[in-house]
């Protein structure tokens, strides 16, 4: 008996049309379901909002709205949090030659409701169509950043600002003027930007122009000159202590390649900046009495952190001459109180690699740097008289720390010298080599002249480590360590020793049978390749850019 299958052709279609169209409604589900999971969407939504603030930030000519949508587009959780922060979309960006950046703008003002907002303008047209656009939102603006491209130096510069900023700010806290100029001999004054009127201002940053006179301000807290000593007139030395003097709580004060003339002085008495804690200097060789000039006129407390970074003639090392820091230190307590000298050549100091000598406190400290211009540079006599004259000012018999990392120019520096500094250092307690050729420190501390026999070398030092050390003679260490313990009064010092495996292995190492117990070698593993760093740390203002260099 057969049995007859029928099927129903169009019930099963409209089964499989309903499944097919189900499918895509499941799969939204199942990434939902797997966005759930996530951890990033366990967070609370206000972090989850600084995470996405962090990632605007992270490009710098990337417009921050178009990185927040991006965003938002994730899931509809990242979307609603985009949407739920204003603060996200404060930041409008206006480029050069990006046509769409005022829909965005318009999209930015609309989703930033009534938040403070921050102006980034980088392009040297459509001045007054950028002051006509921002004019009804003016009593938001808090920030604003003007930056011309180089290539426009030529251009009408204070035309333009004039255009752009021709509207009134009354919030305006922040305000960076990064505009290049040629072709002038007296230094342009800043223009009456904003009705004239930015008094209120505590960031300022401005290149090329000078903000005094013509503007008062008498609330800043961060300021950078940018610049100026492309003008052979300039304001005077005493318009610039007059503009200081106005302004009591200033925090930050940089002079990049700006500052009075060096050709003008005051005779009042110091001015004091009681709140004044960094201080900073970068000058060429034309200003290189800048900083020394302005300091002489100058009465800081002792938590100010003070840098000179110099350019400089590597042919010749008198141009080293005069010192970035006056004669007489007595009105800068900040070099009475320092207790760690520092000098290395592996860093960058504003983007430039430089030698760099640092002496530094707890919480503050005084350092110069000069500009490796090229090779060539670490090979002269130069470095070893810039440390001589970063010397001068420092009192060398209360430094307690020093560290040394010179893996480029350990060879500018001699024997001799370093014998001469141990001598001044009488109270050192560390001495610290990193990534450097020891030879001639070690020959410097181990030989004695025929006048200083009976005279101890560093006497009250308990500990000396070296950090992948080149050129090593570890006999020679271990010796002038073996004769210290040995005399009437016997002096211990911790000689601890950190050289890679490859080191310790070659055929050319010859490491003692028997070691004194206070000597230490360290095989180097390779999680240790940042052994010592910990030993150059300083306070956070010697080494972190400052404001007017703390952008690119």
């Amino acid at each position: 008996m057969k049995t007859t299958l029928r099927v129903n052709v169009p019930s099963l279609s409209d089964e499989v049309r309903k499944l097919a169209t189900l499918l895509p409604r499941l799969q939204m589900f199942l990434a939902r379901r797997q966005n759930n999971v996530a951890a990033i969407n366990k967070l609370p939504i206000e972090i989850l909002a600084h995470i996405f603030k962090l990632a605007s930030m992270s490009e710098a000519d990337a417009h921050p709205a178009q990185c927040i949508i991006v965003l938002s587009l994730v899931c509809s959780h990242w979307r609603q949090t985009a949407l739920g922060f204003p603060a996200l979309w404060t930041t409008i960006h206006l480029r050069e030659g990006a046509i769409h950046d005022f829909q965005l703008a318009t999209l930015c003002l609309e989703r930033s409701k009534d938040a403070s907002l921050s102006i980034v303008i980088s392009t040297l047209f459509r001045g007054e169509q950028i002051s006509n656009f921002f004019l009804p939102y003016s009593s938001r603006i808090e920030s604003v950043s003007i930056s011309i491209p180089f290539r426009c130096s030529s251009y009408d510069v204070p035309r333009f600002l004039l255009s752009t900023c021709g509207f009134l700010a009354p919030r305006l806290k922040f305000l960076r003027l990064c505009t290049a100029m040629w072709g002038s001999y007296h230094s342009p004054v800043l223009p009456p930007i904003f009705g004239g009127d930015i008094s209120r201002v505590t960031h300022l940053q401005v290149e090329s122009f000078s903000p005094y006179p013509g503007h008062t301000f008498g609330c800043l807290t961060h300021l950078a000159l940018s610049s100026q000593s492309q003008y052979e007139r300039r304001p005077s030395m005493t318009e610039f202590l007059d503009f200081l003097e106005a302004n009591p709580h200033l925090e930050e004060l940089l002079l990049d390649d700006a500052g009075p003339s060096v050709n003008t002085s005051d005779r009042r008495p110091p001015i004091y900046l009681p709140h004044l804690r960094l201080l900073c200097f970068v000058s060429t060789l034309t200003e290189r009495a800048l900083a020394s000039r302005v300091l002489s006129h100058f009465r800081l407390p002792r938590h100010c952190c003070i840098r000179a970074h110099r350019d400089m003639d590597p042919s010749h090392p008198d141009e080293l001459l005069p010192s970035p820091f006056p004669a007489d230190v007595h009105l800068l307590p900040t070099f009475g109180s320092v207790e760690k000298l520092s000098i290395r050549d592996d860093m960058k100091v504003f983007g430039e690699g430089s030698i760099r000598y640092s002496a530094t406190s707890r919480h503050s400290g005084v350092s110069t740097s000069y500009r490796l211009r090229s090779e060539s540079d670490i090979y002269n006599v130069w470095p070893e008289a810039a440390l001589n004259c970063f010397l001068r000012s420092l009192p060398c018999s209360q430094i307690r720390s020093l560290c040394l990392s010179l893996g480029k120019s350990s060879l500018s520096f001699h024997a001799d010298g370093w014998r001469s500094l141990f001598e001044r250092l009488t109270a050192l307690e560390e001495l610290s080599l990193t990534d450097m050729d020891v030879s001639n420190v070690v020959e410097g501390l181990v030989t004695q002249c025929p006048d200083t026999e009976c005279r101890d070398i560093l006497p009250k030092l308990s500990s000396f480590r070296l950090a992948r050390p080149k050129a090593l003679n570890v006999d020679s260490l271990v010796s002038w360590s073996e004769e210290r313990t040995k005399r009437e009064q016997p002096i211990d010092c911790a000689l601890i020793i950190l050289l890679e495996m490859h080191v310790i292995s070659s055929p050319d190492f010859n490491q003692p049978d028997t070691l004194p117990k206070n000597v230490h070698i360290v095989v180097a593993d390779p999680t240790s390749a940042n052994f010592g760093d910990h030993i150059f740390d300083e306070p956070s203002d010697m080494t972190w850019p400052p404001f007017g260099r703390d952008v690119s």
